[in-house]
């Protein structure tokens, strides 16, 4: 929508200046004569000076010299008139122009205008130089005129209210041109802030250069910007042209991403960067005419070159370096004409000033629409970019998070397994006396809930140690192996357990089972070992238990010690009543005096 409106405001500056020539109606184009000024030249010799020392301009056609140091003199032949009239001359660079109304032989005004004096100083405030006329009679004026910009100016005569009537549509279509460019400046300035993309910058500092620049050549900056400041109007065409082109640079290099799509094609853009800050810096030290032909023809160069630049892009698939082409190429030919004419090369002043400012308006919009294609297309990559990025994310962390699942299934068994191992005894197998803690509470504390009974049963190796001393730990070791497998054998429920209690002891907790059912069981187990021939390294041996049986009836104990206190009282008794017998009580144990087994 920015890239339309800009669009018809385009339009709308065209037709001013189309119209602008059909309010000439009312004007004069007098006869022009002139003769290069001498050393020797003097007023009064230009007064007496025959009609043959003088050359003629053709006319209708405006004075257009070039560059040149050489002063010249110009004389006009006034006819008389009833109404006022003012003299026009609309070129606003002109350095020194002295005015002398001379009638019948005798000066009757004289005037000193010029853009090396102050502006407040010009009789009519205007960004040309206009000068009302000393007399409505026949008169001639003399105009010595010198400068180090181009020597070129129509020369005109208006009556003023015609002169008002032409100058509104130049003042409509200028107004309409610079706030075009100043929307642009803010526009894409604003752009810049809310995406900090360096391209909108450059390209408001691009836009805010060429502004100036027109407004040098217009005068219209030394009207309105700096009419007291006659040092930078004498350089302004030089130095913020310089500006111009840097920042020309920069905005292809960041438009046609010349860093990455052609590394030799960017060398080129930052020598030409370089080579207009060079110039910038001697456009400060140096005269204007010196520098403005280099200035002028380096212009042309860079032109060229940002074109060559946009086509190459273009022939390779590009597609918005058509639009930039396009747009350079409309300014490269304003460019051209400009030249041409500050040359003395091409004559129509008017045709050279606003193809300028048309071309240069035509380029910022262009321009603007393919920053704008440029930042859509850049933002549609990165958004794809940033959808590969976040699918391949996404599979790196689906990926990540199955490898950690894995390890932590991993470590979960590992956990198991050390788990598993920290309750087990190392040599039988069977549970330790650590787990027997935990099981032994969980089991009480159930059985209190639910009122049923609990067995524990403790049981010991008779005369064990002998039997260690006479054939060796190793031996004793394959005694207790063998023993924890025929006692888990023994046991026909999934809740009933056999732990190792420490040494030649083993306890077996046997949930919901009466007094009845602990005797079976133990008087069962004492037989199964009894018969049993335990195979060692030593030979076969046989071997014999003693079993305490304690079994907890409901409210009976308080605290689980308790029954494992009884449970060791049991097997004390069994002990001392000759081993290899079971003992069973169903009383809360009273602690009595140790005694050894």
């Amino acid at each position: 929508m920015t890239a339309i409106r800009t669009l018809w405001a385009l339009l709308g500056l065209v037709c001013l200046i189309g119209l602008a020539p059909a309010a000439k109606a009312a004007v004069e184009e007098p006869q022009i004569y002139y003769q290069p000024e001498t050393a020797t030249t003097s007023f009064a010799q230009l007064l007496a000076s025959a009609s043959s020392s003088w050359e003629q301009i053709p006319q209708g056609e405006a004075v257009s010299f070039g560059y040149t140091p050489q002063a010249y003199w110009f004389k006009v032949e006034v006819a008389a008139s009833r109404s006022d009239r003012i003299l026009y001359l609309g070129y606003p660079l002109l350095d020194s122009v002295d005015i002398y109304f001379v009638q019948n032989g005798a000066i009757i005004d004289q005037l000193l205008v010029g853009d090396n004096l102050p502006f407040a100083q010009r009789p009519i405030l205007n960004k040309n130089f206009v000068i009302p006329m000393a007399s409505r009679a026949e008169q001639t004026i003399y105009l010595r005129v010198r400068t180090e910009s181009s020597l070129r100016f129509p020369l005109e005569i208006w009556q003023p209210a015609e002169f008002m009537q032409a100058q509104q549509y130049q003042v409509a279509a200028t107004g309409l041109y610079f706030g075009l460019l100043l929307c642009m400046v803010v526009y894409n300035f604003f752009n810049y802030l809310v995406t900090r993309e360096f391209s909108f910058l450059n390209y408001s500092a691009y836009t805010l250069s060429i502004g100036l620049l027109m407004a040098g050549l217009d005068g219209t900056g030394y009207q309105y910007l700096w009419p007291n400041w006659i040092w930078l109007q004498d350089r302004i065409v030089t130095m913020i042209g310089s500006v111009v082109f840097i920042f020309a640079s920069l905005v292809t290099a960041g438009v046609l991403q010349t860093a990455q799509r052609s590394p030799r094609l960017h060398r080129g853009l930052q020598l030409f960067i370089g080579i207009y800050s060079v110039t910038f810096v001697l456009s400060i030290f140096l005269p204007y005419a010196t520098l403005i032909p280099y200035v002028l023809g380096l212009a042309v160069t860079s032109c060229i070159y940002l074109l060559a630049t946009g086509i190459s892009l273009w022939t390779r698939g590009l597609t918005y370096a058509r639009i930039y082409t396009l747009a350079l190429g409309s300014l490269l030919f304003a460019i051209t004409i400009n030249a041409l004419g500050y040359l003395g090369l091409f004559e129509s002043v008017f045709v050279q000033r606003y193809a300028i400012m048309a071309a240069s308006a035509l380029e910022v919009l262009l321009l603007s629409w393919v920053l704008a294609l440029r930042f859509n297309e850049s933002r549609v990559e990165q958004l794809a970019l940033k959808e590969k990025l976040n699918t391949q994310l996404e599979s790196m962390v689906a990926q990540r998070t199955e490898e950690l699942e894995q390890v932590m299934g991993r470590l979960q068994l590992a956990n198991k397994e050390l788990e598993q191992k920290s309750n087990e005894d190392g040599l039988t197998g069977l549970y330790n006396r650590r787990f027997l803690n935990q099981e032994f509470k969980r089991e009480f504390g159930r059985a209190k809930r639910t009122g049923r009974d609990l067995t524990l049963m403790m049981l010991d190796i008779d005369h064990f140690k002998p039997l260690n001393d006479s054939f060796g730990h190793l031996c004793g070791d394959q005694v207790l192996v063998e023993l924890a497998r025929l006692l888990v054998s023994q046991l026909q429920r999934a809740t009933d357990t056999v732990y190792r209690y420490g040494g030649e002891e083993f306890v077996i907790l046997l949930p919901d089972t009466d007094e009845h059912g602990a005797r079976e069981i133990a008087v069962k187990i004492g037989q199964a070992v009894r018969d049993h021939v335990f195979k060692t390294d030593q030979g076969e041996m046989k071997i014999t238990i003693s079993i305490g049986v304690a079994i907890a009836k409901p409210d009976m104990y308080k605290e689980p010690t308790q029954l494992l206190a009884a449970a060791d009282d049991a097997l004390y008794r069994a002990k001392n009543s000759g081993r290899d017998i079971v003992k069973v009580t169903t009383q809360i144990h009273e602690p009595e005096q140790a005694n050894s087994r």
